[in-house]
């Protein structure tokens, strides 16, 4: 879990912000209510407007410029995204004092709602997957692009795990075992994925989309590994499997961007192994540093990664 500042040194980066980008005097600053596994983040209110301070308290500096390079990009392709703000100077990062060593960034405030899962919420996800998915090449060399979650970062933290007696590695291992033989040598379309996009990570008015966020997991790989993960956030209530937001989720898909034969037939294998790789993610990061949120998410997971899903297209 992301250790939150105190309020006095909130308060304090908060001005320091308000003097760098020029955003007037505060009036409220407070964390947010629901906050990440790797990041901090704030609402800022002024007498000019509200802001987001979002502290990075992993990502090194070449992975942060990177997210908000790409967020420019992105921009200029005409998705909903939310670009930084920059100083007078053109500078995104706000210049603390040296002594704190978690990089700060603002960004303008969305007005919105996280959207609960629904038929024509889950349409429009797909729609924006689908879009995100044909967008030409990057124009840059994106050899760092790598996922987190991928087969071959899973399986090494699947060889760490090996000596955890715990059941939920158990279960892990065991699943590891089932699925990688049919994930290895696939050969399926590939491009830049969001790599997280879940429901805490979209901002819409009603039905209507206007904002994606955290861009921090973007990388490159399968577009079926961005498909199934999308699907499970979008397509849950509950933690129950709901066909009928599946159905809606593939029909916006497909209304942009048709699946290949061999994306059909491998969508089911990759709805079981995205919650996998998560799984595998938090399992790692407990075993540093133990949190209970983390342990009930785990399950959760591993839950879903045991699911055989029977697709209807």
């Amino acid at each position: 879990m992301v250790a939150l500042p105190s309020q006095s040194e909130l308060w304090s980066t908060g001005a320091q912000i308000c003097r760098q980008f020029e955003l007037g005097e505060i009036r409220q600053l407070e964390a947010l209510s629901h906050q990440g596994y790797s990041n901090f983040n704030a609402r800022l209110e002024t007498d000019l407007g509200a802001y987001v301070l979002r502290r990075y308290n992993q990502q090194p500096e070449e992975k942060i410029t990177q997210e908000l390079r790409l967020i420019d990009w992105l921009k200029a392709q005409g998705l909903p995204v939310v670009p930084p703000l920059r100083d007078p100077d053109g500078r995104a990062r706000c210049a603390l004092n040296q002594e704190s060593p978690f990089p700060w960034i603002v960004f303008p405030f969305v007005e919105g709602e996280e959207p609960l899962p629904q038929p024509a919420i889950a349409h429009t996800m797909g729609e924006l997957s689908a879009r995100l998915h044909q967008l030409p090449g990057l124009p840059w060399e994106n050899k760092d692009y790598d996922n987190l979650l991928s087969l071959h970062n899973t399986v090494t933290i699947a060889q760490s795990l090996r000596d955890t007696r715990t059941s939920s590695a158990r279960d892990f291992l065991q699943l590891m075992e089932k699925l990688t033989p049919e994930l290895q040598h696939l050969s399926l379309p590939r491009g830049l994925v969001h790599g997280d996009l879940f429901p805490d990570n979209t901002i819409f008015r009603g039905n209507n989309l206007v904002a994606v966020l955290d861009w921090e997991e973007a990388c490159i790989d399968h577009y079926l590994f961005d498909l199934a993960m999308t699907m499970h956030g979008f397509c849950y209530i509950n933690e129950e499997w709901h066909p009928n937001l599946a159905r809606s989720f593939l029909a916006g898909y497909e209304a942009a961007r048709s699946l290949e034969p061999d994306e059909r037939t491998s969508l089911p294998l990759f709805l079981r192994w995205t919650p996998l790789a998560m799984a595998g993610w938090h399992l790692h990061r407990h075993s540093v540093a133990p949190n209970p949120r983390q342990a009930g998410r785990i399950d959760q997971l591993l839950q879903r990664a045991q699911t055989v899903f029977d697709l209807e297209y």
